[in-house]
């Protein structure tokens, strides 16, 4: 008796891993996912380093560049070494430097735009953090993410949709395959997941920290942060925040939830649309309160990944019925091309 169940627990057991490696095997190989995702976040990652840029650009000398030397000590002892050592260095000239934060500049706009990512990925990560290594103290956790991003995005197809890479792809025609198309898949697949890893790590720590204090445990975590006048871009909206018991208390409150269990809430269509929604009006309101929109754009551009391509399409099917009507004189609308049901991509 007791070995006939054995058994049969063993072989239902074996059945379920043998269910769950066949679908995890399906999703890595048949199809690239989130290419619309990947694509926006392809595009807020760029703006968000364009505006870096530009914003920092009067004061990159003091920042990264000749009059920054006074961080020597700090990169003793932070030492990247090479590759991002090649090309900021502390020793370059005023011309040269402004010469490098343009190309840098260049580079990061290319990127945006999907062109020739295979190559332009890569050297934005190069030029980036070989920039940000010559000032660790002006950095940020936006930083920090755009990095690891731009890292595993190497490995991914980031200009599927809505860049001059697809554009150009569907002006040559289908290509004539000389290598199987499985390696490039499976790689994007898994940059995906690593992608999507990252971002369950940074809300889950951060949410976890916050719960170890007793200011977000009784729900005051909020207003502190709200009162750091360097971070006040406008102290009268900040002051309309932090004065209001209710807006600070479910905050708080709605801030470490949204962080612990996004992962989970990730499961379901609805609870995915409640925590996506979260998550915006979060790192909009840290934007706006605490002038932070590079890390903010930044961290949401990963979370771009987490809408279904379903939607994506939608939308453009939505905006193109729109434009049919034609109520502004937009002219006439491009063709949506119709996705077969067998083509449709899962959640990630």
């Amino acid at each position: 008796m007791i070995g006939s169940l054995a058994r049969d627990l063993f072989r239902l057991v074996a059945s379920t891993a043998g269910r769950v490696i066949d679908q995890g095997e399906r999703w890595l190989f048949d199809r690239k996912k989130a290419t619309y995702g990947l694509s926006v976040m392809r595009m807020c990652l760029g703006v968000a380093i364009v505006g870096s840029l530009t914003v920092n650009f009067v004061d990159r000398y003091y920042v990264w560049g000749p009059g920054a030397r006074w961080l020597q000590p700090w990169l003793v002892i932070d030492d990247w070494g090479f590759p991002f050592t090649v090309i900021f260095t502390p020793d370059d000239s005023t011309v040269m430097f402004t010469v490098k934060y343009l190309c840098l500049g260049v580079v990061a706009v290319l990127f945006t735009l999907g062109w020739r990512t295979r190559v332009i990925t890569p050297l934005l990560l190069l030029m980036l953090a070989s920039l940000m290594r010559l000032n660790p103290v002006a950095t940020d956790a936006g930083d920090n993410l755009t990095r690891i991003m731009l890292l595993f995005m190497c490995f991914a197809d980031v200009s599927a949709r809505w860049s001059l890479d697809a554009r150009r792809r569907a002006a040559a025609g289908p290509p004539r395959r000389r290598i199987p198309a499985w390696p490039g898949v499976l790689f994007h697949n898994v940059a995906l997941i690593a992608i999507a890893g990252q971002v369950f790590v940074v809300y889950v720590v951060s949410g976890l920290s916050k719960v170890q204090g007793s200011m977000w445990q009784e729900g005051v975590g909020l207003y502190y942060p709200l009162r750091i006048a360097q971070y006040e871009a406008w102290p009268a909206l900040n002051e309309l925040v932090y004065s209001s018991a209710f807006f600070v208390t479910v905050g708080s409150y709605v801030t470490v939830f949204v962080q612990v269990f996004f992962p989970l809430l990730l499961l379901r269509r609805g609870t995915r649309i409640m925590a996506l929604v979260l998550v915006f009006f979060m790192h909009v309101g840290i934007a706006v309160t605490m002038a932070l929109p590079w890390f903010s754009l930044a961290i949401l551009a990963a979370d771009a990944i987490f809408i279904r391509d379903d939607s994506y399409r939608a939308a453009m099917r939505w905006l193109s019925r729109a434009r049919r009507a034609d109520p502004g004189g937009l002219g006439p609308a491009e063709p949506v091309p119709v996705v077969r049901p067998e083509e449709q991509l899962r959640p990630l």
